[in-house]
């Protein structure tokens, strides 16, 4: 059977994706390590990393019990800190995780400071993480909660979510194109033979999908060249001419060299920030952050 050690195994070692590294951070010797590795993949029946000289990934039957193995640490550790945390006054702990878009269009700022203002002596850890990541970790109960784009077409059946605010979708541009000049809303039509940029998710999930829908309406199949997990790194690549890209309104608060922000003409398509967490609460830490969203208006920052 398969103990708390062989789960901090896979933690660690899917963390450093080192054998060296792993085993420092356990505090055993690498022997150590490969032969309680070997012990946990022979119980399970399956390789759970894929190693060779040069370096370790994970294989898909790890990648499936990470979430599972980081929760069981974590259960472990919370037992361990319980007496610690209320000797030093400590009330609570509430883990929440964010998309870099939350970061910038003022959500994540509101959020926080709503949660502080109730709950001042709760411990709140912060995660940057992408959709697609969150979204296991806040189902197995790593993340208390997650700052997401929906939709997600694989959302777990133990999970709600809670729209916040829509965004609207803006193009950016190289400051020298030849619709960057002008003031006017930019026509998707007109921008039928350019190259995109995109993010990284499928069309039917989070800001893809709504980029996929602006383009339907308009009537364009973009052409996609390059694709980047976030938005500052997709204007960085517009900077560059590599493209144009459908953005949200907000990455016009990050302020990038050579990239122009137009908005778009008759487009009612938007993209919405939402709220994920399990229906069934355990956490007294997440009731507070959810009675803290009725006080709080997002859509003004829309």
């Amino acid at each position: 059977m398969l103990n708390l050690r062989h789960y901090e195994l896979l933690v660690a070692l899917a963390d450093e994706l080192h054998f060296g590294r792993a085993a420092e951070r356990m505090g055993i010797s690498q022997p150590q390590l490969t032969v309680l590795l070997k012990q946990m993949e022979d119980q399970i029946g399956t390789l759970l990393f894929e190693r060779n000289r040069r370096k370790v990934s994970l294989a898909p039957a790890g990648e499936r019990l990470l979430p599972e193995a980081r929760a069981v640490v974590r259960h472990a550790q919370r037992a361990q800190d319980v007496a610690l945390r209320v000797g030093k006054g400590m009330i609570g702990e509430l883990r929440l995780g964010y998309i870099g878009a939350a970061a910038y269009n003022g959500v994540l700022t509101k959020l926080v400071r709503g949660f502080r203002s109730n709950a001042p002596e709760t411990q709140l850890q912060l995660t940057l993480m992408d959709l697609d990541r969150q979204i296991p970790e806040v189902s197995a109960g790593n993340l208390d909660a997650g700052i997401i784009r929906l939709p997600f077409p694989e959302m777990p059946d133990n999970l709600v979510t809670r729209t916040l605010c829509h965004e609207r979708l803006w193009i950016a541009l190289p400051t020298d194109h030849r619709l960057a000049a002008s003031d006017t809303a930019v026509d998707l039509r007109d921008l039928r033979d350019e190259a995109f940029i995109a993010t990284h998710l499928r069309p039917t999930s989070g800001f893809s999908a709504a980029m996929y829908r602006a383009c339907a309406k308009a009537g364009i199949s973009p052409n996609i060249v390059q694709r980047s997990p976030q938005f500052a790194s997709i204007a960085s690549l517009v900077a560059a001419r590599l493209g144009v890209a459908i953005v949200p309104q907000a990455i016009r608060n990050v302020h990038i060299p050579d990239v122009t922000y137009r908005p778009l003409a008759d487009q009612e398509v938007t993209a919405n920030i939402s709220l994920v967490h399990q229906a069934e609460r355990e956490n007294p830490a997440l009731d507070l952050l959810l009675a803290c969203l009725d006080d709080l208006n997002f859509e003004d920052l829309s």
